[in-house]
């Protein structure tokens, strides 16, 4: 006999009070979800790889592992930390709270409990989690599905160009590719960078940016622009994972064809800063409204509505781990994106 899978939602109830495991079943139970119970922070992590929760309800004040240090141990397991998790809790300072959405909660619940408040809250999370699952396999697809009419364009425009010679129509085709391979880079990275481990190594940042501006040359030449480089380090050596390096350099020489004027110069510079290596790139164009909030997910300028968006989140995330310190600015008709590295500390001993 064929036995009928169970697909109602799994909520692990991780608690060390049987009275408040009690009162959380009666109230989701019969709401139609399946329930599993921890009475520890170590048992969770112990049942909750098997049952591949949907959710997860924390109490934080446990014996042995809290709510904090559980939490923060599932949130490294790669087959867990997309898990919406939240936290149960009778304290209420805002400085418990906030550590709870600092260490990867996506709500807080405060005790005694309300019947109607937590299935409130219990059916929003599974489905807003629903949705971003469904959300990143549409990614994950599409993202698969751009690379291979990518890499037919540029296979065919190299043989258009090599049997009939080159046109400024094939020089805007391959602008455009390259302009979409940046694209897909950004969304490669987003995708791999939870499960991808991106070891940093020593790099020539001159190299590096010479071998960038080649790539986007034909993208400029659209626009008329040009660049000019003036490079003033002896020892340009820093430490980061090429990978990270190019979608720091691309998005921001991205950025500044895209709002750059029109045969315009865009100009790189690379300098020694006392203990720090940095790199600026600067486009002449209009200026940006608000420089601090550009890095912010998603930013979009208001009056154009131009989206600054993934490529510059993704730089964010990239320079607070290295701690690469980054300064913008904006004015008088021309923008300046400077990231300042630290060096590497032996590439005095490079020759």
């Amino acid at each position: 006999m064929t036995q009928i899978q169970d697909t109602r939602p799994k909520i692990l109830l991780v608690d060390d009070t049987p009275e408040n495991l009690a009162l959380l079943m009666e109230t989701l139970e019969p709401a139609g979800y399946q329930i599993f119970v921890a009475t520890s922070g170590e048992k969770a992590l112990e049942i909750a790889p098997k049952i591949q929760p949907d959710l997860i309800l924390l109490d934080i004040m446990m014996p042995g592992l809290d709510g904090y240090e559980t939490c923060e141990r599932l949130k490294k397991d790669p087959s867990l930390k997309d898990i919406p998790i939240i936290f149960l809790s009778a304290l209420n300072s805002p400085e418990d709270k906030i550590k709870a959405f600092e260490m990867g909660g996506v709500d807080y619940i405060s005790k005694p409990f309300n019947h109607l408040e937590v299935l409130a809250r219990v059916k929003t999370h599974l489905h807003l989690s629903k949705m971003i699952l469904g959300m990143n396999e549409l990614i994950k697809k599409a993202f698969h599905e751009i690379y291979t009419p990518l890499s037919i364009i540029d296979t065919a425009v190299e043989m258009q160009t090599l049997e009939y010679g080159d046109s400024e129509y094939l020089q805007s085709i391959k602008a455009a590719s390259r302009t979409l391979h940046t694209v897909y880079e950004d969304i490669y990275y987003s995708l791999k960078k939870e499960i991808v481990d991106f070891e940093p190594e020593r790099v020539d940042l001159g190299a590096v940016v010479d071998d960038r501006i080649r790539y986007f040359q034909i993208i400029a030449q659209t626009k008329g622009m040009e660049f000019v480089v003036d490079y003033r380090s002896a020892f340009p050596f820093i430490t980061i994972n090429p990978t990270e390096l190019q979608r720091i350099i691309d998005n921001t020489i991205s950025n500044a064809i895209k709002y750059g004027d029109e045969n315009s110069i865009i100009k790189i510079e690379i300098y020694d800063e006392e203990d720090r290596l940095c790199l600026a790139i600067t486009d002449k164009g209009k200026p940006i409204g608000d420089t601090h909030e550009i890095f912010k997910t998603l930013y979009r300028e208001e009056e154009s509505g131009v989206g600054l968006g993934l490529g510059l989140d993704i730089v964010r995330m990239i320079c607070k781990k290295y701690e690469i310190a980054i300064d913008v600015d904006s004015h008088e008709g021309k923008t300046t994106f400077t990231y300042c590295f630290k060096k590497d500390v032996d590439a005095h001993s490079v020759t």
